[in-house]
């Protein structure tokens, strides 16, 4: 074979590993912000067993549960109120059930696409969710909301469990953080929404 066309390998393989390299150190320091304690993140519990990750975090939110029941059902507007939505679209509203196209990206990871069905349980202070269509994987869960004891706070509780379909190439600790980063600015963006009224 050809010294230049060895030459030229060489070059393109040196860079690849190089670029590669480059984007996992970039995404572990982004995901390094997301790993200590956050102000919102009251409590959090993150397990996996195999390709199962069961997550639990906690806020408390400066508001009455109605405004954020308000807000926590109003799913297809969280592209406008949190940044880790890119993509919040109505497909079908039905009584107390949903159907959205959610987009979601944290850190720098690829953008995860779902087709997911979320339903209103409003004498519970719930909103429950599942995905009906992903590559990437299922995920069950609710939002329960509970009001402080004066009524000018609600303790709103965000539990998940996600199962994956596809291989994950990401260390757990990444992955944990980039669950803290979509659950710290969803608490951000509920905050931000409530006192808009």
């Amino acid at each position: 074979m050809n010294k230049n066309i060895l030459a030229v390998i060489g070059v393109v393989v040196v860079a690849a590993v190089g670029y590669v390299g480059y984007r996992y150190a970039s995404l572990q320091s982004e995901a390094a912000k997301w790993s200590g304690p956050m102000k919102e993140v009251q409590e959090e519990q993150i397990t996996r067993d195999g390709d199962v990750t069961r997550s639990r975090f906690v806020s408390i939110i400066d508001a009455p549960i109605a405004k954020v029941q308000d807000v926590v059902w109003h799913v297809e507007d969280l592209s406008k109120i949190v940044p880790n939505f890119k993509i919040s679209k109505l497909i079908e509203e039905n009584g107390n059930t949903k159907k959205v196209e959610i987009g979601i990206q944290a850190l720098t990871l690829p953008l995860l696409s779902y087709e997911m069905e979320f339903t209103n349980h409003p004498e519970e202070h719930r909103v429950t969710f599942k995905t009906l269509k992903s590559q990437a994987q299922d995920i069950d869960g609710e939002y329960k909301l509970e009001p402080s004891p004066d009524g000018t706070k609600t303790r709103m509780t965000y539990i998940t469990t996600a199962k994956d379909k596809i291989a994950v190439p990401f260390p757990q600790s990444v992955l944990d953080s980039a669950g803290r980063e979509t659950f710290v600015n969803t608490v951000r963006g509920v905050e931000k929404a409530v006192k808009q009224g």
